[in-house]
């Protein structure tokens, strides 16, 4: 057997190896094969790791038990540090309160005048009603009111149909199921409030959690870009959230055409984290101080963070 003459440079060779490697004639079909079993070990758009998906009603009893961990935590002074809009952690948790029943009537009630009542205005009774209580008993009511709902909840859990009911709190109509992420949302949001008020570490939710609280979040960009000043007509736009719950999006931010925003040339490219991103949208983070990566329109970029922010119902 005579054995070839080797190059005197090694990577030369390598380039003949690779060479050799690639004049091997795939079988037919082996690209097909191969598309399919990636798609079916992972969808589109999520990353490796994906954490296996949870029901709404089990987020919003994780973001339940992470605001009564720390409220539990909170020595006597520290319900008193300011928290959001004038309030302190004791009004705060008020304000939790009232929303917490303003929620339950809308379960039984839909048609309710409470429904459609302002966010932090409802609240009103409920957080002046803290003034000069004990705070374990502001606790105490916020942790009944919050056991009661996920006692409302305990049927919809199981069921898919009650899941899709609609259901209105504070001007939002949507599905009990999305409901539920944006109440999810709003008792991280506070929780971390609580934290920065009292100097504790933040704390992301888990990524279970966090993946419907971006899908929600990233779902409601076209109609906000829309309704702000129609910049998005016609646009499409590519989310990548990186970390855990991220994924990547695609979307088309006007009135969506009959063509999939796959197909379309993409105007901006956004990257950024996946936790940032929620707190954007929670308006805690400012628009302009945002870590994101964009490249392509940064007008649109700036009109898309904007929108984002303005989701939020402190």
């Amino acid at each position: 057997m005579t054995e070839l003459p080797r190059q005197a440079d090694p990577f030369a060779e390598l380039h003949f190896a690779l060479e050799e490697g690639g004049a091997e004639q795939p079988p037919h079909g082996l690209g097909h094969t191969v598309f399919e079993a990636a798609l079916a070990a992972r969808s589109a758009g999520r990353p490796v790791g994906e954490p296996p998906p949870i029901s709404p009603v089990e987020a919003f009893r994780r973001a339940v038990t992470a605001v009564d961990e720390v409220l539990t935590s909170l020595a006597p002074d520290e319900w008193h540090r300011p928290a959001l809009r004038g309030l302190d952690v004791q009004h705060l948790v008020g304000h939790l309160t009232g929303v917490e029943r303003d929620f339950q009537t809308g379960l039984t009630a839909p048609d309710s005048v409470r429904a459609d009542a302002d966010h932090v205005t409802s609240t009103d009774a409920a957080v002046a009603a803290q003034s000069g209580r004990p705070p374990a008993e502001t606790h105490d009511e916020w942790r009944n009111a919050t056991a009661e709902t996920l006692r409302d909840l305990r049927d919809a859990e199981d069921s898919p149909a009650a899941l899709g009911d609609a259901v209105t709190l504070h001007g939002l109509h949507m599905p009990l199921e999305q409901l539920l992420v944006a109440r999810t949302f709003e008792l991280w949001t506070h929780e971390e409030d609580i934290r920065r008020a009292t100097t504790r570490a933040l704390q992301p939710p888990d990524a279970a959690s966090l993946r419907l609280m971006t899908d929600l979040a990233v779902a409601m960009l076209p109609g906000v870009v829309r309704g702000a000043n129609g910049s998005g007509e016609g646009r499409v736009a590519r989310i990548v959230l990186t970390g855990a719950g991220g994924g990547t999006w695609q979307m088309h931010l006007g009135a969506s055409p009959d063509a999939s925003p796959l197909e379309a040339p993409v105007d901006v490219r956004i990257v950024v984290d996946a936790v940032d991103f929620c707190r954007l949208v929670a308006n805690r983070v400012d628009p302009g101080a945002l870590a994101a990566v964009v490249t392509g329109d940064r007008d649109l970029a700036t009109d898309l963070f904007v929108g984002a922010s303005s989701l939020a119902l402190d």
